[in-house]
């Protein structure tokens, strides 16, 4: 019984004693819990470096060595109602120039035209009106002719001046194109004058009015070559 004590006190002595070396061992320290990322957003580390995801670099494009935009954003293409504006600003413009083009050619014309008729003119008021006439009435079939085909050119020429459409409406102003205007309505007076005058000469022979209304009838024609003279300078210059 006592051998027994004993072994037993040796067995719990020997225990005690390796209980007490592992005490005095060094523990390392407890790693601290890791806080829940729900809870507190992770803050990377300062001295950590920081990885980013490279973006894929674009290809150049094919058409861009030239396709650039001095003017910063592009302008939006326009609408069908613009588009349509455009059309008939452009119709418009062909068919002026066209139009005035053709009031040119014949305004010439008429201008010539109407010179050689007041030369007949003159011819046929001398031949009939005057002392040294013989009244052959020579001058009076190419005189009336050339007054109906000059007062014709007239009408054409001024038809295609009105009729010519005007895309680009100007302010009225003293300029070139204002003194052809007036030019021109004076003329238009002046052929008027003549129109009638003319056919009551001719139903006039024997009274004592002819003489002076053609003598009249001779100034206008005149003053109408005037008239169109000073518009014809005043467009071409």
């Amino acid at each position: 019984m006592m051998h027994t004590m004993r072994a037993l006190a040796a067995v719990l002595a020997l225990v005690g004693t390796v209980a007490i070396a592992h005490a005095q061992q060094p523990q390392p320290s407890p790693t601290p819990a890791t806080p829940s990322t729900s809870a507190i957003p992770s803050t990377p580390s300062p001295s950590a470096p920081t990885h980013t995801r490279a973006e894929p670099t674009k290809p150049p494009s094919s058409s861009g060595d030239f396709n650039f935009d001095l003017g910063g954003e592009k302008k939006a293409a326009p609408d069908a109602t613009e588009q349509a504006r455009m059309a008939k600003l452009e119709r418009n413009v062909h068919l002026r120039r066209a139009l005035l083009q053709w009031h040119q050619a014949l305004g010439f014309a008429t201008l010539v035209a109407l010179a050689v008729t007041d030369v007949i003119g003159t011819l046929s008021y001398y031949d009939k009106y005057t002392a040294s006439g013989t009244d052959t009435g020579r001058f009076s079939t190419y005189h009336e002719g050339l007054g109906i085909g000059t007062a014709t050119l007239f009408g054409v020429t001024g038809i295609l001046a009105i009729a010519a459409p005007n895309p680009y409406p100007k302010p009225l102003k003293l300029d070139a194109a204002l003194l052809h205007k007036l030019s021109m309505l004076m003329a238009t007076a002046c052929f008027a004058a003549q129109i009638i005058m003319g056919p009551i000469m001719a139903v006039s022979d024997g009274k004592l009015f002819q003489k002076d209304m053609a003598l009249a009838h001779l100034v206008i024609g005149y003053g109408a070559f005037a008239f169109m003279g000073v518009g014809t300078l005043a467009f071409v210059f």
